[in-house]
């Protein structure tokens, strides 16, 4: 009769073998949401953004680079709309308008893809929407100061999202490696 310990060591080997085989595809989170504030802005009705912010703008469009955008949302703003432009334009897609007064619905459609998915937003419905993505709460609104945090959310294959507060550097780390 065979010990314990040949049974255990036989079937840690069978596991470690059925992990190997899942295919990479499978190991990838299905869904993965990048929500960024809209980058600096000028004072006025609709203002659309300052030299730091077009180069933020730029920036956020240099992280993604290498990654295969498969949708960007903006809200209908001149501020929102330019900070993704450079994001849409380098992924070949056109910017989708959301509306952020009706964030329930849009947050569902996103549920619904799969891929990676830009979304620029406000310092007021950027936490609110990832709130919705999530079912947990992400916390209040960003400070007016803060052009340099997102958050990226991340659906596996059963649809349970995991979310993180990060900075551009972290996420630019992150996507590096």
């Amino acid at each position: 009769m065979k010990s314990f310990r040949q049974v255990m060591t036989v079937l840690m080997g069978m596991v470690w073998l059925a992990a190997c085989m899942v295919p990479a595809s499978q190991a990838e989170p299905a869904l993965t949401v990048y929500l960024v504030r809209h980058a600096e802005k000028l004072t006025g009705d609709d203002p659309g953004l300052t030299e730091a912010g077009a180069a933020r703008a730029e920036r956020i469009a240099d992280i993604f680079e290498d990654v295969a955008l498969s949708g960007v949302y903006s809200t209908d703003t001149k501020r929102t709309r330019a900070t993704a432009a450079p994001s849409a334009e380098q992924a070949g897609l056109e910017i989708q308008i959301y509306d952020a007064g009706d964030m329930a619905p849009f947050a569902e459609t996103l549920k619904a893809q799969s891929g990676v998915v830009l979304v620029v937003g406000h310092s007021n419905t950027i936490p609110t929407l990832a709130g919705l993505l999530t079912g947990r709460d992400e916390g209040g609104d960003l400070d007016e100061s803060q052009y340099d945090v997102l958050y990226r959310i991340a659906f596996n294959r059963a649809g349970e999202p995991v979310s993180f507060l990060m900075s551009y550097d972290t996420l630019e780390a992150s996507l590096a490696d």
